[in-house]
């Protein structure tokens, strides 16, 4: 799974370029998992963490969370930041092939992650395959490029680079309500339900949001640092006249389908 992996400089710059977002994002994720203390929870896709250290928190000392993710540099940051903590352990694992053990889990998280496996069904029923009986199993992802946070810039991209457009517009593809829950269904996820949060987010200037972006931060930030130069002013550009910008401070909108499902 090429497309998931992100290398040392695209994981240093994660938290800052959407972790921001990420964290609105994690109390009806949590809320759509059903946590109690003394669950056991794989967060998959981990990232930096920041979904796993919520869950631990939730399941307390008597519960476990495995924190994991497909990127050996992203599993390095979630153990630098959540190493301390007694109730989590870490695993580099592909969402597509795990590595661990049949219905060992009362809940698998996948946060803004399914949208970049390369066969999100084969993810789905390795995550209800870890899942025990009565376990749910919850993602979110990307609605439309207009409600995205930085993954409309791929959409961009694509505009400049015809080759990228097919791309881009998968990893839109599962924020349609009828298409996630066709996958869920296909792999035996009972119960399924979906909701929907908008989120309001306030950046002090267009520099600032597309900063992370131009350091190469997140499977975007090394898209977009592989372009060439004339390419790269053209899409930053572009995207600095659809975030609106006339100098000052500038809100995205965003909007972030949740699924979940009961094995």
């Amino acid at each position: 799974m090429p497309e998931l992996q992100f290398h040392e400089s695209a994981a240093a710059g994660y938290d800052r370029a959407v972790g921001h977002m990420t964290r609105q994002l994690i109390p009806p994720l949590l809320r759509a998992a059903r946590l109690a203390p003394g669950m056991r929870v794989l967060d998959i896709a981990t990232g930096t963490g920041i979904a796993a250290e919520a869950a631990a928190k939730v399941v307390g000392p008597s519960g476990h969370v495995v924190a994991a993710d497909i990127s050996p540099a992203m599993v390095e940051r979630a153990r630098e930041r959540l190493g301390g903590l007694p109730n989590v352990s870490f695993s580099v694992e592909d969402g597509q092939r795990l590595t661990l053990v049949d219905e060992s889990f009362d809940a698998v998280l996948c946060n803004m992650g399914l949208m970049y496996f390369p066969d999100p069904a084969r993810g789905l029923a390795e995550f209800r395959r870890v899942l025990r009986p009565g376990g749910r199993a919850v993602v979110s992802n990307n609605t439309t490029p207009e409600r995205s946070l930085i993954s409309r810039v791929l959409v961009i991209i694509g505009r400049h680079i015809p080759s990228k457009a097919a791309e881009a517009a998968r990893l839109f593809s599962l924020g349609e309500e009828e298409r996630i829950r066709t996958l869920f269904e296909a792999v035996g996820l009972a119960d399924m339900e979906t909701a929907t949060e908008t989120l309001h987010i306030e950046f002090p200037s267009f520099d600032a949001y597309f900063g992370g972006v131009e350091q190469g931060a997140g499977n975007v930030g090394q898209e977009y640092m592989a372009l060439p130069e004339h390419v790269r002013r053209a899409v930053r550009e572009e995207a600095r006249r659809d975030a609106g910008d006339v100098g000052g401070p500038i809100q995205i909108e965003v909007t972030v389908r949740f699924a979940s499902g009961r094995r």
